[in-house]
């Protein structure tokens, strides 16, 4: 019986990370597809008048970009975290987690109120946590 349970557990691993996978392949298909891949001038072009560092703003968005493993040039600063091309079975995706994990430290760091579960869009991220220029 453990034998037959360690066999379907492995098999839904198996299974979901086939999924997660072709999932993802899905959405930076699409992504590529339907957006042009902008140059770190373009993504800056968002925050023009924003008052944040240019630097701080890259190294949050190639942040964001790196965790989820998408080209960050196709990402636009309306996309939503939860979505970044992660299979919605549940809320814990590890992607997510680690996300979640990397601003919780960059919070303590910058030592100043900043709610966490207000945060959706990359843009929110990069409010949040970009420093002034």
């Amino acid at each position: 019986m453990i034998t037959f349970l360690i066999i379907s557990l492995i098999l839904y691993i198996i299974v979901y990370k086939s999924i997660d996978l072709i999932h993802k392949n899905k959405y930076l298909n699409k992504l590529k597809d339907t957006r042009k891949y902008l140059s770190d001038q373009e993504i800056l072009a968002f925050y023009t008048n924003s008052k944040l560092s240019e630097i701080s703003i890259l190294e949050l968005w190639n942040e964001v970009a790196t965790n989820f493993d998408i080209p960050s040039g196709y990402l636009r600063p309306e996309d939503h975290l939860a979505e970044m091309g992660i299979l919605q079975i549940s809320v814990d995706h590890p992607k997510l987690e680690d996300l979640t994990e990397i601003a919780i430290e960059r919070k303590k760091s910058l030592n100043k109120p900043i709610d966490l579960e207000s945060i959706s869009t990359l843009d929110d991220y990069i409010k949040a946590f970009a420093l002034k220029a």
